[in-house]
């Protein structure tokens, strides 16, 4: 396998104001890239110190300090299974305490999903993040807040997991929070940074439990839809969840990112927030029919004037940074979600219809309409088993009326 050549590099180009040229770390591996060490040293100081064999005097403090940069970054190079010049920097300038602290590297990826914007995931991760450190400092009378990945074992995820669930955390929750965990090791290993050996999820499988979706059938969404009442809370927070259920099952999160550029005369399109990061090519935009009521929904709240770039609806503002977007949306889904606890008790229904049911309604209602296949299409996921999760499946009419048939060729 091909090494990586490292070695100093005394650039005599230009002098610096001490009268002595930059000491630059010279790494070669296709091409050739320069980094700088902070050091600096005059002709004569880097002829004897570094080029010499066995200098003396000063000399030879020189070459001790400038063979222990060339050591660090062999060894960082050499560390390394697949050499990049990425993998290669992360090695050298990382702290090397750092390497095998998952909770460091737990903190390295949250600050660059940050600088990506993309706070959400950012913040599942801090949870994810907060979980394994509180598992970890049970029983102990000095809090740690370092965790090795070696100690991260098959023995390690059994027993978190059975911390969880006596919690009382469903199996999804516990799922939510390791698939982060799943991902740093991965990349640690992608990276590096650990042998491959510390893997510990070939034996340990990530629990994915499964909600059962309850069905709200047509005969409740009309119940939902015609209540009379003049709480405008309630009036809003309906209006905006049926907004969601009728544009195929709209993430409210899309709803406050629509602008009027992504208007039309009788349709408007987007692209998911929450899979533009995530898929390995450009997301299809999603096409919504703006029907009548649709329509009115639209003239209803949103705005009456803008340009291309203005936000439909009064939710974001510009000048928003990532984070005020995140906690604004977040404010916004728990309006709607309070709103519509209200309405169910006032019409009598013993679940909660969050945002999320308008999703899966319109799963249903549109698998059972025109199948599986165009519900995956109009939500914009990759594949049909996502879909599947959301699907609640038939109505009971339709079981009912499935099994009273069973036996038709007995009459």
């Amino acid at each position: 396998m091909k090494k990586a050549l490292v070695s100093l590099y005394h650039d005599t180009r230009r002098i610096l104001d001490n009268n002595r040229y930059p000491v630059k770390l010279r790494v070669y591996y296709g091409r050739t890239k320069m980094y700088e060490t902070g050091i600096s040293a005059t002709k004569e100081e880097f002829e004897h110190g570094y080029v010499e064999q066995a200098p003396r005097g000063r000399f030879k403090k020189i070459q001790t300090m400038l063979k222990a940069i060339e050591s660090k970054a062999i060894e960082a190079a050499d560390d390394l299974r697949f050499f990049s010049f990425e993998k290669f920097e992360r090695a050298l300038f990382r702290d090397r305490g750092s390497i095998n602290n998952v909770i460091a590297h737990y903190c390295e990826y949250i600050s660059e999903l940050e600088g990506q914007e993309r706070i959400g995931t950012a913040s599942n991760y801090r949870c994810s993040m907060n979980s394994i450190l509180q598992f970890a400092n049970i029983d102990r009378t000095h809090v740690v807040e370092r965790i090795s990945f070696d100690t991260i074992n098959l023995d390690f995820l059994h027993r978190y997991e059975r911390w969880m669930t006596g919690k009382e955390k469903s199996r999804s929750t516990v799922g939510i929070y390791l698939r982060p965990l799943r991902k740093l090791f991965n990349s640690a290993i992608a990276n590096g940074d650990i042998p491959p050996e510390l893997y510990p999820f070939k034996k340990y499988r990530i629990p994915n439990g499964r909600n059962i979706k309850k069905t709200i059938e047509k005969d409740v969404l009309k119940t939902l839809y015609t209540y009379q009442t003049d709480d405008e809370f309630i009036i809003k927070a309906r209006d905006y969840w049926f907004f969601s259920y009728q544009c195929n099952g709209m993430n409210f999160r899309d709803i406050a990112e629509l602008r009027f550029k992504n208007l039309s005369d009788d349709y408007f399109t987007f692209l998911r927030q929450k899979t533009l990061h995530t898929t390995g090519q450009d997301p299809a935009p999603i096409v919504v029919p703006i029907t009548p009521s649709v329509a009115r929904f639209i003239a209803k709240y949103g705005r009456k004037n803008g340009d291309d770039r203005d936000y439909i609806f009064p939710i974001f503002e510009h000048g928003m940074d990532a984070k005020e977007k995140h906690r604004t949306n977040q404010n916004f889904i728990r309006f709607v979600n309070q709103h519509m606890r209200r309405l169910t008790k006032m019409v009598g229904i013993n679940f909660n219809i969050g945002t999320m049911y308008a999703r899966h309604s319109f799963t249903t209602m549109a698998a059972r309409e025109a199948g599986l296949e165009f519900a995956q299409e109009a939500l914009g996921h990759t594949t049909l088993l996502t879909t599947q999760k959301y699907w609640a499946g038939f109505e009971k009419k339709v079981k009912h009326e499935v099994a009273e048939k069973l036996l038709d060729f007995i009459t």
